[in-house]
């Protein structure tokens, strides 16, 4: 993490007034180049591993001049700070001004994840902060299209949807005053309907495609607007964007994480969505008989997907809409060559490390996640997208839901199989290349892979952490050939956590595996007996027992999983 100890002590030297003077500031608020609003929802992130205090201390040494740019910040939505100035009661306005906090409104006890909150807070700063270009940064967890930003700790984890976002931008204002750039400081929110929804309201979308890790975007590019206080939402972006990458290169860490963020033109979003739903119109004349969905899924497949977890927990079910077309070219390719077009007229720079290319713009594409099928397309049809693209989401899934036990096999995995009684056999490991099998703390423990980037492979092991399903990832990697323990993942309606939870000594861990019983063709998932972490967990490699077994677990073009032993 980004701590520093002198920056933490600034924030509670600024807000006791030992700072230049309050008044000054205040009576200060000439238009100013930019007015950047920053909606702090610090969740866990912050009550548990201080991220947003953090990221408070990045903006506090910035060396931003408040003539060039106003910052104002508003703080809650976690349990506790780790601060001595931030309140856990009440929800808070502060101002950045020349490397001190001040308070400016107290909001009380209200929800981040309530739409009016995000309403009030743009109209203050916009009232009682006047500039030539607005910004707003949306701090906390993502989870895309269909589960939206954000978690209220102290309101059940409230969250914002698409709809939500849409309401409070309408109400505050931004349909008649655009706001420059609207961000995402957290996962999965560079996607198409974020970006439709939002360029009624915005000039600029910069957000990542997949998931953030949990120091987030660098602050110090703040200040860049000193030199040039009047750029682009484009020019400021894409300096979110190098600085972001540039700060892991730095601290050594590029590998290990994944690394996406993307700067959007928000003028031209709306041919992309166009081009998606012709691309779906030629794909759906076929009406879908069975050779023709056949091909869709095998595609859909392999297409580069974002925010997956292991098979207890759903998908996010975001793909990169570029790669989607690449799939369908052969297929379809004067369209797959319009949808291709139209993302690089409109995302204007990008950067990631992912294994294959990605175009910096996602959109959601059901298929891992179709047990909550119904209502993620509930979801999506009230969003309003392009109707044949939103018809083929429909007709898609009805699809992937019919039986078809013939379907192609396009994944299979060896399983390390231990023996119950009968025919049920508790699943104790999952290929990952390795010739040995993995445990840790004595548990034979299953490796579920979740995504790659150019240098790493992730694998989640499903768990109850301190009484709460997560999912304890690990990373491959030429440094590491054997597995490093990332930390802990935890996923709540797939908002998606930003970085990993570090497992902490005293914490409770319980191993969840699979138990399949081949008689009746069903699984369930169980649970082993928790252990105390008194020393940092490690993967340890060997030789499977001999009288486990082995079998093979097989996926299918329709996501259906079968099991061979």
């Amino acid at each position: 993490m980004k701590k520093n100890i002198w920056l933490l002590m600034a924030i509670i030297f600024a807000v006791s007034g030992c700072g230049a003077a309050h008044d000054e500031i205040i009576e200060a608020h000439a238009v100013t180049p930019y007015t950047i609003m920053v909606y702090m929802n610090g969740s866990d992130l912050e009550s548990e591993f201080g991220a947003a205090t953090d990221d408070l201390a990045e903006m506090l040494d910035s060396g931003l001049d408040s003539r060039n740019a106003n910052v104002l910040i508003l703080t809650g939505g976690a349990n506790r700070w780790q601060n001595d100035a931030i309140p856990e009661t009440e929800c808070v306005i502060w101002q950045l001004a020349d490397g001190f906090l001040y308070e400016q409104k107290n909001m009380g006890r209200v929800n981040m994840g309530n739409p009016n909150t995000l309403r009030d807070f743009i109209k203050f700063c916009m009232e009682n902060f006047p500039a030539q270009k607005y910004g707003l940064i949306m701090w906390d967890h993502g989870g895309g299209s269909i589960a939206g930003f954000g978690h209220d700790e102290k309101f059940d984890d409230a969250s914002l949807t698409l709809l939500d976002m849409k309401k409070a931008f309408a109400e505050a204002g931004l349909a008649e005053n655009k706001l420059e750039f609207l961000g995402f400081d957290a996962c999965l929110m560079a996607t198409v309907e974020m970006a439709v929804l939002a360029s009624e309201f915005a000039r600029v979308l910069i957000a990542a495609e997949d998931l953030e890790p949990g120091e987030g975007w660098d602050y110090m590019f703040l200040v860049a607007l000193n030199a040039n206080p009047h750029m682009s939402g484009f020019e400021l972006g894409e300096i979110i964007v190098d600085t972001f990458i540039e700060f892991f290169e730095r601290i050594g860490v590029a590998d290990e994480e994944i690394l996406t963020l993307s700067v959007i033109d928000l003028e031209n979003v709306a041919p992309v969505m166009d081009a998606m739903g012709e691309l779906m119109v030629r794909a759906s004349q076929s009406n879908f008989d069975p050779n023709a969905f056949y091909r869709m899924a095998v595609r859909r497949a392999n297409t580069k997907t974002f925010g997956e977890g292991s098979p207890r927990d759903n998908y996010a079910d975001m793909v990169d809409i570029g790669d989607m077309a690449i799939q369908l070219a052969d297929l379809y390719p004067r369209e797959a060559a319009a949808v291709l077009h139209a993302l690089a007229n409109c995302v204007t720079y990008n950067r990631h490390n992912s294994d294959v290319e990605i175009f910096g713009l996602s959109t959601f594409y059901i298929y891992g996640g179709k047990s909550e099928g119904e209502p993620s397309l509930r979801t999506y049809s009230a969003l309003q997208m392009d109707d044949a693209y939103t018809q083929f989401l429909h007709r898609f899934f009805d699809g992937l839901i019919r039986t078809n036990s013939n379907a192609e096999t396009v994944c299979t995995k060896r399983v390390l199989w231990q023996h119950i009684e009968g025919e049920k056999y508790r699943m104790a490991g999952l290929q990952t290349g390795h010739e040995n099998w993995p445990r840790i703390n004595g548990e034979w423990v299953t490796l579920f892979p979740v995504t790659a980037t150019a240098n790493a492979r992730r694998y989640a092991i499903p768990a109850q952490v301190n009484g709460n399903a997560a999912d304890i990832i690990v990373i491959f990697t030429d440094e590491n050939p054997r597995g490093k323990i990332l930390g802990i993942r935890h996923n709540a309606e797939n908002v998606f956590q930003k970085g990993y939870d570090p497992i902490s000594m005293g914490d409770e861990i319980a191993f969840e595996y699979l138990v399949y019983n081949f008689a009746t063709q069903t699984e369930s998932w169980h649970k082993t007996e928790p252990f105390t972490v008194t020393a940092a967990p490690r993967l340890v490699w060997q030789p499977a027992p001999a009288a486990f077994s082995l079998g093979y677990r097989r996926t299918d073009i329709f996501k259906n999983v079968s099991y061979v032993l």
